[in-house]
């Protein structure tokens, strides 16, 4: 469970949730307002803004305002207020403050580090676990920050080499220089993004573990290049033509990203909808500051709509000659990405194994719980073993 201000240990904790949510502090582009979980008294307030500031000066980050409740707020800053969990903090000193600050920067996967695509758009990339294991690339959703796909990281980085990035053009960088010029969006050009993460980190080969949109693009990236050794493709969001059915969510999102591709002004006027309270209180708790980050500006909700229908309109038939040993994972009670999808995939790649979940959403896939890692590690392990075999 995520860590909250109201913790015993509340600047460790609160700074942790202040990274936790940098992606959309760096991205609002005036000074987020945040709520208490409870209400708090005048003093209380004073105490709790007084070392908000400390630890976002400490962390690099935006500061954030401290309003009474959460009246007013938008959809991005309810998620973020959600994720902080703000109580009245006992005495805190200048010392507590900057060992908080210590710990949450040091604390994994650590602050990332700047790869450059192959047309010079920088991305964001984390790696973990032994250099020289068998490497995994963990392609997640497109638009999703880090933390949504740390679990994976932590959990398979015990015994491979685990690296991953962050979609080209949609996350703001640390140094407070904003969002950057707009690259490629094209499936292609997010294809290329994962032979560039493996060249960033000297690797040669890997397995490209692919969750929702990010499988399409492993896909792709494993149908261009045998760099990608063998390939994993969770709740995978295919583009099949009429030869698979689709969710009523996935025909609405795919409506949505079209219309806010279009241009700016579109998207403008569908951000003042999509950040209404009610869009958070739709998303999963634990996780709202994560799902919300490309819808919580409009610049952030146009560069989604390019990116993430590029993938959404992209037809996964031409990439499925891909020759890899693929596992292809979903569940029947998926209702975001239909898994009728995943079994087309399944039957059509020449060397794939469909694997159907009893249980488990959509979500439910980046929890990354035991047995989820189980299959993964044991499906990456027999590659490796049948590529050893082989030569």
């Amino acid at each position: 469970m995520a860590a909250t201000a109201a913790d015993a240990s509340l600047p460790v904790a609160l700074a942790h949730a202040l990274l936790d949510t940098a992606s959309i502090l760096r991205a609002l582009p005036d000074r987020p307002r945040v709520a208490p979980a409870v209400r708090l008294t005048v003093e209380q307030t004073r105490a709790c803004q007084l070392l908000l500031d400390q630890l976002t000066a400490a962390l690099g980050l935006p500061g954030t305002e401290l309003l009474d409740g959460p009246d007013g707020l938008s959809g991005a800053e309810l998620a973020v207020s959600g994720r902080l969990g703000l109580s009245a903090p006992g005495a805190v000193t200048g010392g507590e403050v900057q060992r908080a600050a210590r710990a949450a920067l040091a604390a994994f996967p650590g602050p990332g580090i700047v790869v450059r695509a192959q047309d010079g758009t920088p991305l964001r990339c984390w790696a973990a676990g032994p250099a020289g294991a068998p490497a995994v690339v963990l392609v997640s959703a497109c638009g999703m920050p880090v933390g949504l796909a740390v679990k994976w990281l932590a959990a398979l980085s015990s015994d491979h080499r685990v690296v991953t990035w962050e979609s080209r053009n949609l996350f703001p960088s640390p140094d407070g220089s904003g969002l950057g010029e707009p690259g490629e969006h094209t499936l292609d050009a997010q294809a290329a993004d994962v032979l560039a993460v493996l060249d960033g980190f000297g690797i040669r080969q890997a397995h490209a573990l692919g969750l929702c949109g990010g499988a399409v693009i492993a896909l792709a990236a494993a149908a261009r290049s045998d760099r990608i050794t063998s390939l994993s493709l969770w709740h995978g969001d295919f583009e099949l033509g009429g030869a698979a059915p689709k969710t009523p969510h996935q025909h609405d999102i795919e409506a949505l990203l079209a219309m806010v591709s279009r241009g700016r002004p579109q998207a403008a006027a569908m951000h003042k909808i999509m950040s209404r309270p009610s869009t958070v209180r739709a998303l999963r708790p634990d996780i709202a500051h994560y799902l919300i980050h490309p819808y919580a500006t409009p610049e952030l909700l146009h560069r989604y709509g390019l990116l993430n229908g590029a993938l959404m309109s992209a037809d996964c038939r031409d990439l499925l000659h891909a020759p890899q040993p693929a596992l292809v994972v979903t569940s029947q009670k998926d209702t975001t990405a239909h898994p009728a999808g995943s079994a087309y995939v399944a039957r059509h790649l020449p060397r794939a194994h469909l694997h159907t979940l009893p249980d488990g959403d959509h979500l439910t896939a980046f929890d990354a719980d035991d047995g989820l890692v189980a299959l993964a590690r044991d499906f990456v392990r027999s590659c490796v073993v049948s590529d050893r075999r082989d030569t």
